[in-house]
């Protein structure tokens, strides 16, 4: 240290080649899990479960304690094609003489791998106990495997062990403590900052304590009304001057860390640490002086290299396209008119529709099979960041005919909601059949309302089981607006938000590709060098850890040419084929134009071209 509050270097060991190394530097970023630089700094620190009253945390125990979320060592199998005979090893768990797996289970369709809740280390110190744990997770998973190959209940007769981890996945450990720790109240609330640099959305996910031999629920999910916003000063020490600290370690509480910790929210927060350090380096200055008088300049930064914050736009004094006027080959309506197939509403179902200005009806395709009443509810969400249906705006009911052929059936609305989506519930009813389109709009979202039987699946208000749950249809019903909304109009392309924010935030062509374009008009001639371009790359899409038949998103553009204007002729300035990613830089010897034309050739599979944003520099 060169004194308390600054570290002059960092130490380490390079296991393999037995050599040691010290990294000089001015500003140090903890991403360690452990927060080992941190804690070796003498930074401040927690870990474990803070109480209720510490900071008002409703999910928080009576009274804190040093327990943390416990870990997990993978494992995987596979059939081999000859019977493998398998013998407990004496250090394994002998589960058939427990009553574990009267609260646990070892799934039968995917015995052949670890699951999550396969979770030991109760009791004992994450760091200091490491190899105990570590010790104890081998007994169990051993022992699990004993059960899978000897207990009669698996189909595993072919299956050897592959693989087992040598050291296991930590969920929790230390917590070091920045000038704002992010709570309960800051996620539940989607708390608005002023410093906000990321964001989550994974549910309060809170694992059972004692693990896989726990008598409890393995875990509880409280699920949020939608995204939460995280704050700059999580991501510095509140006492080491020099010290970013991004992943496991970031500035949260227990309860908060719940949902931070997952890989996707904390890629976030590091690309936002990566940002801010440049930014300290530029202006000679610490992390904490970013906070206090660099921030905007660090949020427009982000959101050049496609860093999502919440509500922020882009401001970006150097991109000429902000001013310029956007020209387009066609403009896709938000309406769904073709009728592919029919379904059967035997649950509730809902449709998401992105609104601009005032609604007066949603028209559906029906047919009935006998007279009867189509029952319907609007909702709108509190944020325009949110999908959840929080406050009613009408409802109403429709009667129907019966009748062998679709219908366009009115759904009376009669509502200012611009600028938000309207989350339309249908009622289920057995005796009529929605049409189906087989064509997909962004901001179009199309859900079945199912009954809950989780118990582990919880309501963040009330903190009970929840009653329902919403889930992807994976289909489009036919529908109308009235008015008709103009949601993918050119001049998304520099409204200053690159992905969806209450709108989707995009201009889409009107049901082909090749030869569509976009034409950038700026008032006078400009000298520019760079052109950066955000492509839809399908937020409707539900990313999981299950496969896809896909490995480019098909909504990306993956073939086009863009030109630029010189006198009254267009010189083609660059030629891009076989794309795949989102965000395209184009650096070019600077020229002199007032007009750049991209044209589209060809997407990854989808039917339309979609571009979020354009700039030019």
């Amino acid at each position: 240290m060169k004194d308390k509050n600054t570290i002059e270097y960092v130490s380490g060991s390079q296991q393999g080649s037995e050599k040691r190394f010290d990294f000089y530097g001015t500003y140090f970023l903890d991403d360690t899990g452990d927060a080992t630089v941190g804690y070796l700094a003498g930074a401040d620190y927690r870990m474990g479960r803070e109480s209720k009253d510490e900071f008002g945390e409703r999910i928080a125990p009576d009274v804190a304690d040093p327990y943390v979320i416990p870990s997990t060592l993978t494992f995987y199998a596979k059939d081999v094609g000859k019977p493998v005979k398998y013998i407990r090893p004496d250090f394994a768990i002998d589960l058939f003489k427990t009553d574990v797996l009267n609260y646990r289970t070892i799934p039968k369709d995917k015995f052949w791998r670890f699951q999550w809740y396969y979770e030991v280390g109760v009791g004992a110190d994450p760091i200091g106990d490491s190899e105990t744990i570590t010790q104890k997770h081998r007994a169990l998973v051993y022992g699990i495997w004993d059960y899978i190959k000897n207990s009669g209940e698996y189909d595993a007769e072919n299956y050897d062990l592959e693989y087992v981890a040598c050291i296991p996945g930590k969920r929790e450990s230390r917590r070091l403590m920045g000038d704002y720790i992010l709570k309960e109240r800051d996620i539940v609330a989607q708390t608005d900052f002023d410093d906000t640099v990321g964001h989550g959305g994974w549910s309060i996910d809170l694992h059972a304590i004692e693990g896989f031999f726990s008598k409890e629920l393995v875990n509880k999910h409280f699920y949020l009304k939608g995204i939460y916003q995280i704050p700059y000063r999580t991501g510095y020490s509140r006492n080491v001057d020099n010290l970013f600290m991004a992943g496991r370690c970031m500035s949260a509480t227990h309860v908060a860390f719940g949902s931070t910790r997952v890989m996707a929210t904390l890629s976030t927060l590091g690309q936002a640490l990566g940002a801010a350090a440049y930014l300290c380096k530029k202006y000679d200055v610490m992390p904490r002086d970013v906070s206090q008088h660099h921030v905007k300049e660090l949020q427009q930064l982000l959101l050049k290299h496609d860093q999502y914050i919440v509500g922020c736009k882009n401001e970006d004094e150097d991109d000429k396209a902000r001013n310029a006027k956007i020209k387009t080959s066609s403009i896709k309506q938000c309406r769904l008119l073709e009728i592919a197939d029919g379904m059967i509403p035997e649950d509730n179902i809902a449709m998401l529709i992105p609104v601009k200005a005032r609604v007066e009806d949603v028209s559906l395709s029906v047919k009935a099979f006998k007279d009867t009443c189509l029952r319907y509810t609007v909702y709108v969400p509190s944020k325009k960041e949110n999908y959840y249906p929080e406050t009613k705006i009408t409802e109403g009911q429709i009667d129907i005919s019966a009748s062998d052929d679709y219908r366009w059936i009115k759904l009376p609305v009669n509502q200012d909601v611009g600028g938000k989506i309207i989350f339309l519930e249908i009622e289920a009813n057995r005796d009529i059949e929605l049409g189906i389109s087989d064509e997909k709009l962004p901001g179009v979202v199309c859900m079945r309302k199912n009954e809950n039987r989780a118990q582990t699946l919880c309501d963040i208000e009330t903190l009970e089981k929840k009653d329902f749950m919403w889930h992807n249809l994976n289909a489009q019903l036919c529908f109308d607006i009235f008015p008709t909304q103009g949601v993918y109009e050119p001049e998304n392309i520099n409204n200053g938000y690159a992905r969806p924010y209450g709108l989707p935030n995009l201009w889409l062509s009107d049901g082909k590709v090749d030869g569509e374009y976009v034409s950038i008009n700026f008032d006078n001639v400009k000298n520019i060098h760079e052109i950066v371009l955000y492509f839809d790359s399908d937020f409707n899409q539900r990313l999981g850890y299950e496969p896809k038949d896909f490995d480019v998103m098909p909504t990306v553009i993956k073939d086009y040419d863009v030109y630029y204007k010189e006198g009254e002729a267009y010189n083609k300035l660059v030629e891009v084929r076989n794309n795949y990613q989102r965000v395209n830089r184009i650096e070019f010897d600077p020229i002199e134009t007032d007009e750049v034309k991209i044209v589209f050739r060809a997407t990854n599979g989808s039917l339309n071209a979609g571009l979020f944003e354009a700039r030019v520099y």
